[in-house]
């Protein structure tokens, strides 16, 4: 029962997350039609990303609650097999990547339809006469008064001024200018195009304001090019698993009957078998992710050159880390047998050893790890003692590379029933040393990296959305 009483944390976390969000969006959606709201496309745009996200985070949480009522009104130990996903999962994971992908082109073409303003705009020439339709004014402006926010979208200033001795209101997003020649007292000069005022100029520095179109236009169209990036990402993600379910059917297929006893064909010793990569995770790690990362540079623009940089910068070394583990170590690692031993090999070509008499045979079991998951195969040497000596998963190997592995050892390969899993709790008890301590509680591991970082997100938001004046 504990893991059920962690999936209920979880679920109800990621439920009150979501309503959060939710309710945040909906009520940047209620705003927007607020006539003195400024830019209220942006403002509308901005909460209906807030409210798919919040369904993103609730709808799991929703499941997990309800998982947990009916794995909690059952024996705890009578492991049932995972359901695995259906055709309904398909279809709403691939329904839920069409709709951000729609979303993200929606943005986009929206953005062609501000084209013939933005063009009027960018050619508008100061004005002559006061007849002229297509031109601009400088006007005279004196700041009475800046105030200062800070949130998801880095400061944002709302400046008060006066132009002719009438009060005017502008909102601006100062991103890596110099922000602090805008205080109270401060002269420049402000364009009004259309009677809008698109741009102050205050002590030699330019700033747009959310009424500027071309400004506009390109923060537009990023969103959308950030909903099609995660659209892609979320799609490859889901092709990956539908590959991974295809391949545990062909490793289920390829494997012998349930006790498979030694043959007499035996491989040439020594014997060195390496795992494979999916080709499907080429896509990711080459093309998805290098794209995000490049949105993501763009981004962090608003927030300064530190910020830019420092996160831009650790988020490419990860990124760099997982494909070189990736594509590299994990085909150079290796299991082996020889004539006097057998074990594993990383891949840096480190060697972790076992001497032959202490394989008894080889086991695989099915790892449980939830209704809605696929359950792992896990290959395990199993010493005289019944304690597990080696364990490595079967899914990155061949489908006959098992078979090959026992017959190497000449030890028989011993197969569970592929329709039963069984909890990394029952296989600890079963085998001994045959799951490492994180494996036995991936669901607290995760509820508390969940809990930590939604307290680190509501601290850094609640910290930073703080109001100043200047």
């Amino acid at each position: 029962m504990r893991g059920g009483l962690w999936r209920s944390i979880l679920g109800w976390f990621l439920i009150v997350v979501g309503i959060l969000w939710i309710l945040a969006g909906a009520i940047a959606i209620a705003a927007s039609y607020d006539p003195s709201t400024p830019d209220a496309g942006s403002t509308r745009l901005g909460g209906a990303i807030f409210v798919g996200v919040g369904v993103v985070f609730a709808v799991p949480g929703i499941l997990l609650i309800r998982s947990w009522r009916r794995v909690a009104s059952t024996e705890p130990r009578a492991a049932k097999p995972p359901r695995g996903w259906t055709k309904a999962h398909w279809i709403g994971a691939g329904g839920a990547a069409i709709l951000v992908a729609a979303g993200g082109v929606g943005a986009i073409i929206y953005t062609f339809s501000t084209d013939a303003d933005v063009q009027a705009f960018l050619t508008a020439r100061k004005c002559a006469t006061l007849e002229e339709r297509n031109c601009y004014q400088l006007r005279d402006i004196v700041i009475t008064g800046v105030d200062i926010s800070h949130n998801r979208s880095a400061e944002s200033d709302t400046v008060q001024f006066t132009d002719s001795g009438s009060s005017h209101e502008v909102d601006i997003h100062p991103g890596r200018l110099d922000s602090s020649v805008l205080r109270t007292g401060a002269e420049g000069e402000a364009i009004l195009w259309r009677g809008n005022y698109t741009n102050l100029h205050v002590a030699g520095v330019a700033f747009a304001t959310t009424d500027n179109p071309a400004g506009q236009q390109n923060e537009r169209r990023l969103i959308g090019f950030i909903a099609l990036a995660f659209a892609a990402f979320e799609a490859a993600v889901f092709t990956a698993g539908f590959v991974y379910v295809r391949r545990r059917k062909a490793l289920r297929a390829a494997l012998p009957p349930r006790t498979a006893a030694e043959t007499t064909g035996y491989p040439i010793l020594p014997l060195v078998l390496h795992p494979s990569v999916p080709r499907i995770q080429l896509v990711m790690w080459l093309l998805l992710l290098p794209v995000g990362l490049v949105i993501e540079f763009f981004y962090l623009d608003q927030y300064g050159r530190a910020a830019q940089w420092t996160i831009g910068a650790a988020s490419a070394l990860l990124v760099a880390w997982g494909a070189i583990w990736q594509f590299v170590l994990v085909p150079r690692s290796a299991i082996y047998v020889d004539e006097l031993s057998f074990g594993t090999i990383s891949g840096l070509g480190r060697r972790k050893s076992y001497a032959r008499g202490e394989a008894a045979h080889v086991a695989l079991k099915s790892l449980y790890r939830g209704r809605r998951a696929q359950a792992i195969p896990l290959a395990i040497a199993v010493g005289p003692d019944g304690r597990a000596r080696m364990r490595f998963s079967a899914l990155l190997y061949a489908e006959d590379a098992l078979s090959q592995f026992a017959t190497g050892l000449r030890v028989p390969l011993v197969v569970d029933s592929t329709d039963v899993s069984i909890t990394s709790e029952q296989l600890e008890k079963e085998i001994p040393g045959s799951t490492s301590w994180a494996v036995r509680h991936t669901t607290a591991i995760g509820a508390g990296l969940a809990i930590v970082l939604g307290t680190v997100i509501v601290l850094f938001v609640v910290l930073n959305s703080a109001s100043s004046h200047r």
